[in-house]
């Protein structure tokens, strides 16, 4: 934690941030249920390396998941673990990441403090992508994922409520008549000019036939 926390600082200080604030981990930490008057900051794809403890064997990951709870001064951090494929009984391991990652990773992070907390506004091109500096083999391996299997990727959120209005419709202008015409009464218009025209040809057909006759 060293190594973050004296990272974390000097991003601290580099955006001139007067107050100070400390970064903790905390492994208790729960995603999408921060305690009243916290924030939450979700960094989905990190790029770490991972060792088993047990056989050796290493692997690299693009997705490993890093929590972070808020609050004004303070953050938790929670890395969550990955487990070995190959053995039949592996335990989580922790991952490392290159100075580069963390260095994007607390970027990131302290841009999501100005943004809660001081109201700096911040554009998605203001964040740092990770980056992968080694060969990744195979899909992400959900079952073997702590952070997964906590649903950090498949917990659902509230749904946002539809729009009260309804896209309008598209209307070819070659084929529909004008939309003045339609609100103006146009086609009850010409109804009774019809039904007009109907009754004074029956009233002179009436009266020549009788003048004929």
């Amino acid at each position: 934690m060293r190594t973050w926390q004296k990272i974390f600082a000097q991003k601290i200080a580099d955006m001139h941030v007067k107050e100070p604030w400390t970064l903790q981990e905390d492994d208790s930490l729960q995603v999408h249920s921060p305690k009243h008057g916290r924030r939450e900051y979700l960094q989905n794809h990190a790029a770490g390396r991972f060792q088993c403890s047990q056989c050796l064997h290493e692997w690299s990951s693009a997705k490993v998941h890093i929590l972070f709870h808020m609050r004004r001064g303070k953050v938790r951090m929670r890395i969550f673990r990955q487990a070995c494929r190959r053995c039949l009984s592996p335990q989580l391991e922790e991952p490392s990441f290159s100075q580069e990652n963390l260095e994007r990773i607390l970027h990131n992070l302290v841009l999501q403090i100005l943004k809660d907390f001081y109201k700096v506004p911040v554009q998605p091109s203001d964040l740092l992508g990770v980056v992968v500096d080694t060969v990744l083999l195979g899909p992400h391996d959900s079952s073997r994922c702590e952070g997964c299997r906590l649903g950090v990727c498949s917990k659902p959120r509230a749904a946002p409520k539809p729009p009260a209005w309804k896209p309008r419709r598209h209307v070819d202008t070659a084929t529909s008549p004008p939309r003045q015409l339609l609100s103006s009464g146009f086609p009850r218009k010409c109804c009774f000019v019809l039904l007009f025209v109907c009754v004074v040809a029956v009233v002179l057909f009436i009266v020549l036939y009788f003048t004929l006759k």
